[in-house]
């Protein structure tokens, strides 16, 4: 994950994976982040926040860095 990227995985258990959105791009990932949705497999949870972090960057660049949330 890079410092850009608004949402990202975060492994609970071997099948529980929970897609968080940043709270901002000044702080590293976090508890106070918000869930936007959990997965039970690894690789949709990883195939779902690479498409709406490139949603999040063409909404970025439509309406300015984090003004809307793609999630």
């Amino acid at each position: 994950m890079t410092m850009e990227e608004r949402y990202y995985v975060q492994r609970i258990t071997e099948q529980v994976f929970l897609i968080r959105e940043r709270v901002s791009t000044d702080e590293e990932p976090g508890p106070n982040d918000r869930i936007a949705r959990s997965f039970d497999m690894r690789h949709d949870a990883y195939a779902y926040v690479d498409t709406v972090n490139e949603l999040q960057k063409k909404l970025d660049e439509a309406h300015g860095h984090w003004v809307q949330s793609a999630v």
